[in-house]
């Protein structure tokens, strides 16, 4: 049997299925009004995982090295961080 083989656009349907999964899981913490340590970790952690695929997969910036590159994923690095460092300063 041969491996099935995904085209271009089969990959990006799936990628944005996934987005939409993460999406909707994030909109459910806040339509259930959730919140606490974990819950905030969870999704910031959904923002960088978005932000990760769509920088590699929509913007195309996989097997691109410097500056680009390491700017986007310091934005969905540094930005979520500094949140949670906050969060979590601020609930002790």
């Amino acid at each position: 049997m041969s491996a099935a083989r995904f085209t271009s656009s089969t990959k990006l349907t799936v990628i944005w299925i996934i987005l939409i999964a993460l999406t909707l899981s994030t909109a459910l913490v806040g339509f259930f009004e959730l919140s606490g340590l974990y819950i905030v970790g969870f999704v910031l952690l959904t923002v960088f995982i978005k932000g990760q695929m769509i920088i590699d997969h929509y913007m195309g910036l996989r097997n691109v090295r410097g500056f680009w590159r390491l700017a986007m994923l310091g934005f969905v690095t540094i930005i979520p961080g500094i949140i949670y460092t906050g969060y979590i300063l601020t609930s002790v």
